[in-house]
């Protein structure tokens, strides 16, 4: 059954502002774009558009996919605006659970409080009997109570592991644990049973789709138990239902079980680069920095790895004929990984991806444009914390501080994704971001205004960009014929209304293949 799309402005990201009148789509493909009346002899069926917008389907090209519906599922504590309020909500949820239970609270962000400071141990503790865990919003650092602490064996006299911190304060635990320490507690968690993961993957992918999502790439594969039991989630849930099209990235912890469990790639689930951390968050300040924080004049953050230990892990990659995606947010730390790139080169044709690439000057931009490598940005990184970072980074370095445009100019590929669950996986709000550069509802002109883009590059990183950056760009991205029939409907034109209402564009639906996934009932599609 072949399937005409028409009657609303159809963009296909070719090139700026290029519209066709009508697309044919059969059995998932899109097999012709042209005018409604060459087409329409073609066609068994119509869908009219109704006047709405479609472009190609966006993809998220970095998030969480299980770790977002997570944050579904437990306290969403992102825009709480002080400390007092958030041991408020949280000892409200605490007296209805019991010694043995979890509570979890996800997207505590201090810096946006009258007074920028964590909860003690003590006020932790005084909250509840459970089990309790706080992640700030950049998901580096989390706050543990002393139950949660002794679940996981920390006590004042343990060591803080490789690559991340045990906090404590005149010998004794704050509850603060950073980067690799943290994964001491949040990767043991006893309720990740698989009922747990479905039902947070379940309800992740629907939020995903309502903000018109086709796919995303994630990294899932290390936290939640071992490797099989969220592949398994995703087997049972986003294969089957063919609605949503994933790309895995494979923890280097978990690389080889992944690789020994011989798991085949499928059009909706996709195996792909191994993920190495290099380094912490601006957050936490464990960035790693070439100078030290300015706030904190004796601390240039930390490198989860050893640069012998790095170029193991992407030699064990390139064993395997694999690419690596690496998250370097400091400038040290981007150094560091380039050159381990530049002396373990890919295969021919084969691209890295630099994830978050947060903090950069010329000598590095140099060094990007001059590897096979794509950067994975997340243009909301710039709204929230950028005054924050402002005070640890100082006014020079904070020129290069979130790049987009420096990044495009050098002819660098460059996708587009939130990292939700740390920031709303609405890639409107990232587009917005990109083009202005700040706030929602401010007016000035941008946080390091020379990096704004325009509003088709920023289109272009949900789409085009998020399938170059995976090999992908000759069969998604576009609305061209041969291309997977993947759209994203809205109801207003992303190029044509005032930047201030692009983040309140309304999703008319969201098409996989095809099939309509997700459809905002006061529009509905007439076929």
């Amino acid at each position: 059954m072949a399937t005409l799309w028409t009657g609303g402005t159809i963009y296909t990201m070719e090139r700026a502002g290029e519209t066709v009148e009508a697309v044919l789509e059969k059995d998932g493909q899109i097999v012709a774009v042209g005018s409604a009346d060459s087409l329409l002899p073609q066609a068994t069926t119509v869908r009219d558009l109704q006047g709405n917008v479609m472009y190609p389907g966006f993809v998220d090209s970095h998030l969480h996919i299980i770790g977002y519906g997570e944050k579904l599922m437990h306290i969403d504590v992102s825009n709480v605006t002080s400390k007092e309020e958030l041991l408020h909500i949280i000892r409200d949820r605490m007296q209805g659970t019991s010694a043995e239970q979890w509570v979890v609270a996800i997207g505590m962000n201090e810096t946006g409080y009258t007074e920028p400071i964590f909860p003690t141990l003590s006020e932790l503790d005084a909250l509840g009997e459970a089990h309790l865990i706080i992640k700030r919003s950049c998901h580096h650092l989390i706050l543990a109570n002393s139950k949660a602490l002794a679940f996981a064996g920390i006590t004042n006299d343990t060591p803080s592991p490789e690559g991340g911190i045990i906090d404590k304060k005149n010998g004794q635990l704050t509850g603060v644990l950073k980067d690799t320490a943290l994964y001491l507690i949040v990767n043991h968690m006893p309720y990740y049973t698989p009922e747990y993961i479905e039902e947070a993957l379940q309800k992740s992918v629907a939020s995903l789709q309502s903000y018109g999502l086709v796919g995303g790439h994630s990294e899932d594969l290390s936290y939640f138990g071992p490797p099989s039991q969220p592949i398994n989630a995703y087997r049972k849930i986003v294969d089957a239902q063919k609605s949503f099209k994933v790309h895995l990235l494979q923890h280097h912890t978990v690389f080889e079980e992944v690789a020994m469990l011989n798991e085949q790639s499928t059009p909706y689930v996709q195996f792909g680069a191994m993920k190495i951390f290099v380094d912490g968050a601006f957050g936490g300040r464990t960035a790693a920095l070439r100078e030290p924080y300015c706030d904190d004049p004796n601390n240039y953050g930390i490198l989860v790895h050893s640069t012998s230990q790095l170029e193991q892990y992407v030699q064990l990659a390139r064993h395997y004929g694999q690419t690596v995606a690496v998250h370097a947010i400091g400038d040290l730390a981007i150094d560091i990984i380039l050159d381990v790139f530049a002396a373990f080169p890919p295969r021919e044709g084969q691209l890295d991806r630099l994830i978050h690439c947060s903090l950069v000057d010329d000598v590095i931009l140099e060094k990007l444009a001059a590897l096979p490598i794509a950067v994975d940005m997340q243009p909301q990184f710039v709204q929230g914390e950028y005054l924050a970072e402002l005070v640890k980074l100082g006014e020079k370095r904070a020129q290069g501080l979130h790049p987009l445009k420096s990044l495009l100019d050098r002819g660098l590929i460059v996708a587009g994704g939130s990292d939700a669950p740390i920031e709303v996986p609405n890639p409107l709000y990232g587009i917005y971001a990109a083009v202005t550069r700040r706030n929602f509802g401010e007016s000035h002109d941008g946080f390091g205004p020379q990096e704004k883009i325009s509003r088709f590059d920023a289109v272009r990183l949900y789409t085009v960009g998020s399938a170059e950056i995976i090999a992908q760009e000759h069969t998604r991205g576009k609305i061209k014929e041969g291309y997977s029939a993947d759209f994203t409907v809205f109801e207003d034109d992303i190029f044509e209304v005032d930047i201030e209402k692009v983040p309140h564009i309304h999703v008319a639906y969201t098409v996989v293949d095809g099939r309509i996934v997700y459809e905002n009932t006061k529009n509905r599609c007439e076929a």
